[in-house]
This record gives C-alpha cells, sequence and structure tokens, in this order.
C-alpha cells in the first residue's frame, strides 16, 4: 500500500504535511539552481514552514514520531544548524522531553568557548534531525563534530529525502537515515492533487536523474483531514479471550465475559426523563445490550425504588448499568456525589470521569469506593474525547494526559469515552459515542458516524447508541440490527471467538 493512502493516522499525517506545504508555497516551480549546481524545475524551501505555526508543529510532531517509532536509544536531539533547529527546538521540547543540543559552525571566541551547546555527557547517544538530505555532507560534517567531543549520532532523521544519494554516502558512512518524505511521495502527491502536470512530472525526474516511475495519480482529497479521529497507535487489537486474560480491572474481566456471552459491544443511551419511561427501555433492550447508559440528573422523578427496580433487571438480564456524571471535581467531592442524595455508587457499575481532576483524585478516590463490597460501582471511564464539534478535548495534550492517567490505574479505570483508539494497552476498553446508522449530524453539534468507521478504522470495542434506537417506532429492530453490525465488525478477525 502506499503511505499516501494509508488509512492512519501516520498516513493522514503525511497527507496534511504536504497539503499545508502546498498551501505555503513550499514547492515552487520555474528554474532553479541547486547547491550541487543541478538545474531543477522544483525547488522545495523548508524555510517557508517556519512562518506557517500549525505546519511547524505539524512536522515537529510526525518527526517526533518517526523518531519514537524508529526504537532507536537516544540521550538527546541535536538540530543541523540553521534551517532544523525550529523543528529539532520544538520536537526536544514538546513531544519527545529531551535535552537539545546545538553544534555551532565555528566556536565561540569569548565565554566557554564551546562548538556544541547544550547538557550531554562523553558516549551519549544523539539522534540527529534535518530539514533536506541531498548528498549528506553537512550531516557528516555534524557527525564528525561530534566524534571529536566523544558523542555518538548513528542516526538522522529528516524532512525530505530528496534521494539524490545522501542515504547511500551516510549508510556508506555507518549513519541511518529516517525520512518523513521522499521525492517521489512527494511527486506523487503534487501530480494527484493537480499541482503539476504529466510534463513537469516527467521534466522533474529526468532534472533530477531519479529513478524513473509513470506519473501514478492517487485519490487524494485537497482538505484537512481530522488527525484526533483516527486511532493514536499502530497495532491491530487483541483477541478478547487475551484481553480478557490481561487486565487488571475486575469489571472489564465482566464485561468482556458478558460480551462473549450475550455476542454484544452494544451499550443503549437512554435520555429519558422518567423513570417510567427509562424502566420500560431497559426492558426490551436488556436482551440485546452489554450496557445501559444514563444521566440521573435529567430524569425529573429519580428516586430509590427506581434504582433498586434498575439492579435487579441488570442482575436478572445481566448487562451493566452506566451512569454518564461525567465527574471532575476534587477528590472529597467526587465521593460525597457519589454517596450523596442519588447514591450513585450502590447502583451503577460504571461512572465517567473528566481527566481533568489529575491522577491522585482519580485513582485514590474511585479505587477507595470500587474496592468497598459496600458499593455496586467498580470502575470508571475516562474522557479522553468528545463527539461534539470544537470540543476542548482536541487541545495538543488532553487525550494523551487522559491515557497516561489511565496507564497509572488500570485496576479502577477500565477504558475510556472516545472517538478512536488512544492506548496501546489492550486491556483498556474503549468505549464510543456518535453512532449512528442513519444520521450524520443533528442541529446541536452532535456528530455521527456508522460502526464500520467506529470499530474497523478507529478501533473502538463498544459503540454507545442512543436516538438511533430510542427515537425509533421499531426499537427492537434497531437494537438487533445495531447489535449484529456492531458484533460482526468487532469479532470478524477475532479468532478466539470464531
Amino acid at each position: 500500500m502506499n503511505s499516501l493512502t494509508e488509512i492512519s493516522r501516520n498516513g493522514a499525517m503525511k497527507r496534511n504535511l504536504l497539503r499545508l506545504m502546498l498551501k505555503a508555497g513550499v514547492f515552487k516551480f520555474g528554474e532553479f539552481q541547486l547547491k550541487s549546481g543541478q538545474i531543477s524545475p522544483i525547488y522545495i524551501d523548508l524555510r517557508e514552514c517556519i512562518g506557517y505555526p500549525k505546519l511547524l508543529r505539524l512536522i515537529s510532531e510526525a518527526l517526533s514520531v518517526l523518531i519514537q517509532k524508529s526504537g532507536v536509544e537516544y540521550s538527546g536531539v541535536l538540530g543541523v544548524p540553521y534551517a532544523a533547529l525550529p523543528y529539532a527546538t520544538f520536537a526536544a521540547g514538546e513531544f519527545l522531553e529531551k535535552p537539545l543540543l546545538i553544534v555551532r559552525k565555528e566556536a565561540k571566541a569569548y565565554g566557554t568557548k564551546k562548538l556544541i551547546e547544550g547538557p550531554y555527557q562523553p558516549d551519549d547517544q544523539l539522534v540527529i534531525i534535518e530539514d533536506v538530505v541531498t548528498t549528506g555532507a553537512s550531516i557528516l560534517e555534524v557527525v564528525g563534530t561530534l566524534k571529536a567531543e566523544s558523542l555518538v549520532s548513528n542516526n538522522v532523521f529528516c524532512i525530505l529525502d530528496r534521494e539524490q544519494g545522501g542515504a547511500y554516502k551516510l549508510y556508506e558512512a555507518g549513519v541511518n537515515l529516517h525520512s518523513l518524505l521522499d521525492m517521489k511521495t512527494v511527486l506523487t502527491f503534487l501530480y494527484s492533487v493537480g499541482a503539476i502536470t504529466e510534463e513537469q512530472w516527467n521534466d522533474i525526474f529526468v532534472a533530477l536523474n531519479l529513478n524513473f516511475m509513470a506519473p501514478l495519480k492517487l485519490s487524494i482529497d485537497t482538505e484537512l483531514e481530522d488527525l484526533n479521529s483516527l486511532p493514536y497507535v499502530d497495532c491491530s487489537r487483541t483477541p478478547l479471550n487475551e484481553r480478557e486474560s490481561l487486565t487488571e480491572s475486575p469489571l472489564n474481566k465482566k464485561i468482556i465475559s458478558l460480551m462473549k456471552n450475550k455476542k454484544s459491544n452494544l451499550c443503549l443511551a437512554i435520555d429519558y426523563t422518567t423513570t417510567e419511561q427509562v424502566l420500560q427501555m431497559v426492558e426490551l433492550a436488556g436482551p440485546f445490550v452489554l450496557a445501559i447508559k444514563l444521566h440521573a440528573d435529567a430524569i425529573t422523578d429519580f428516586n430509590e425504588e427506581f434504582t433498586k427496580k434498575l439492579v435487579t433487571m441488570a442482575n436478572d438480564i445481566n448487562f451493566i448499568i452506566f451512569e454518564d456524571r461525567k465527574f471532575g471535581d476534587t477528590g472529597n467531592t467526587n465521593l460525597l456525589q457519589l454517596s450523596g442524595a442519588q447514591k450513585i455508587a450502590s447502583w451503577a457499575d460504571v461512572v465517567t470521569v473528566h481527566a481533568v481532576q489529575g491522577n491522585d483524585s482519580i485513582g485514590g478516590v474511585f479505587r477507595k469506593l470500587a474496592l468497598d463490597p459496600a458499593y455496586r460501582l467498580s470502575g470508571v471511564l475516562l474522557i479522553a474525547q468528545l463527539s461534539t464539534k470544537g470540543s476542548l478535548t482536541a487541545l495538543p495534550g488532553y487525550t494523551e494526559s487522559a491515557v497516561e492517567i489511565a496507564n497509572n490505574n488500570r485496576d479502577v479505570v477500565s477504558g475510556f469515552i472516545a472517538q478512536t483508539r488512544v492506548s496501546a494497552c489492550s486491556d483498556l476498553l474503549n468505549w464510543t459515542p456518535g453512532v449512528n446508522l442513519d444520521a450524520k449530524t443533528d442541529s446541536a453539534g452532535q456528530q455521527w458516524r456508522g460502526v464500520d468507521q467506529a470499530i474497523d478504522i478507529q478501533q473502538n470495542d463498544i459503540v454507545i447508541v442512543g436516538r438511533g434506537v430510542t427515537s425509533s417506532s421499531e426499537p427492537v429492530q434497531q437494537l438487533k440490527r445495531y447489535r449484529q453490525i456492531a458484533w460482526d465488525a468487532l469479532t470478524k478477525n477475532d479468532t478466539s471467538i470464531h
């Protein structure tokens, strides 16, 4: 598969990079003399990128992902002066959280007279970030300077490999080149979106002496893709039986067992406002669903008799009671709310929790209740993403912070409310709202997508469906429909089920 057509976060990131570069005027066409003396009909001016914050950030993030996926061990990041320094600075500080080092082109004649700035020790391993690699000469010069200071750098990460022999020369010197883009990828993108003609394609290949290939036109939209809608991790789904054995969460053991026994990964959101309406729908839905999701504070006649009936039905029909309370206060206040007027902890199996309150409030408080046999509550779902347009959970770092909290508390955090898979930990379950087979949006900013996208592409585990069922004149038929489609999507490649 061509990397430009990958349905993945990595593929979308690469396409977005090229879209933003095209818009920023990075690709220039005419007649240009390159540093090597070559005359080229295309000039790729990556210095244009630093004037566009969104593009600068995206390149730095993409380079960081490339470094992390390489598995290379290193203690610091070095940017080749001067064009690569903005990317190296952003990547080291924002994404990799490693020290940044800088090699001066000449040592200072005053002060410390250092040639290399930044913290390091002899024999430290560094990764080098470069913008463009043509012959590799400037990189080899930097590597030589580092060796003179007893520093080791065998891996270079660049934005663009111009495919002019630089990668081979570096390899001969014992240096590995990792690139985000190469000329063939760039030219394929430009040709696919109509930015260059077939004649220009041929002229560029001849002028740059590239290994010729026929023009390749792919189906690539010019609109930016939402990276937050694609899995944060690049790994396949673990079979359910294995996930059941891996999990530290008693709640998840129960959930996965129920999923297999009922052949259902469907959660029904019942947003009715009276206890009678809720219980009537629960009676209809119970046999088909894994979980029933409620908003207790929206039920106008909420009472203890209602919760007793709900718990009895959950025990008899076998489903999880999910109270979507979205706790987000201090630890003590959370405790008061959980055991207060609605006594949520006494009847709900799982509740939603905002990550904003931090690790200690979430881990300590909810673990205390989950371990207490006096309460039914046995786990929480962290809100990592929301399905509403413009949600602040899409801000940089929010989702990653929620994942870190979950990873630290996997005995009590059973998973996430998210739009896409956010964690590589197979024992954490992804519950996803915003699923509707027959509609795309409403007038209040809610966005919906189909089951195939939610499970196949975004790798969620449990789909939360509301109005697609509760607003239907034939809810049982819709329940059967959603359950079958969702279960088939989840298990089609799971050999432990079939």
